[in-house]
């Protein structure tokens, strides 16, 4: 079979050309609508971002009114608060005498005294020191005894033990030395 091509060349090179610079308008104007495309999809973004950040600035603006009141309120409150630890400090300590003095005294025996109370307050701790004289020897150690299972008390120590022999009876004296602790003030 024979083909005879009745078109002549320039013809089919210049509908070639036409078809090459077609497909490169159509490229170009694919590119084109792309970037536009891309372009109007990062404008709207933009424009929406800065509208929220317009609308988070008058939140911030809102927000660091009621940050700088908060700020106010929690000084007062501290001040409010150093006032009232240092009143409850002064009343903590205002009756420790008094109530060490009615938990000493609730279970001493009849037959004990006194004759020497010295104290140290230390914080919560009351340090005492004191002398005493029994008529009985077993209501010292029983006195003594009840101060060392006492919570309140601590370190109980007894110093030296002397008896005072007379005719109205024998006298035991003895110094103790021990820690109260002050609980529930």
């Amino acid at each position: 079979m024979i083909k005879i091509n009745l078109i002549p060349p320039e013809y089919i090179d210049s509908i070639n050309r036409r078809i090459l610079v077609a497909k490169i308008i159509l490229g170009a104007v694919a590119f084109i609508a792309c970037v536009a495309f891309v372009s109007v999809y990062h404008v709207t973004k933009a424009k929406n971002l800065d509208t929220l950040l317009v609308q988070r600035q008058k939140e911030l603006k809102i927000l660091q009114k009621d940050l700088q009141k908060v700020n106010i309120i929690e000084a007062q409150i501290s001040e409010v608060q150093k006032y009232l630890n240092a009143i409850d400090q002064i009343t903590k300590t205002r009756f420790v005498y008094t109530r060490f003095m009615q938990d000493l005294l609730v279970d001493l025996p009849e037959t004990i005294w006194f004759t020497r109370i010295g104290t140290t307050l230390k914080g919560d701790v009351l340090n005492l020191d004191f002398a005493l004289k029994s008529r009985s020897a077993y209501d010292l150690a029983y006195w003594v005894n009840l101060l060392e299972t006492d919570d309140k008390y601590s370190k109980v120590e007894m110093g030296t033990f002397l008896i005072k022999k007379s005719e109205e009876g024998d006298v035991f004296s003895a110094p103790i030395k021990t820690k109260y602790t002050l609980s529930g003030l």
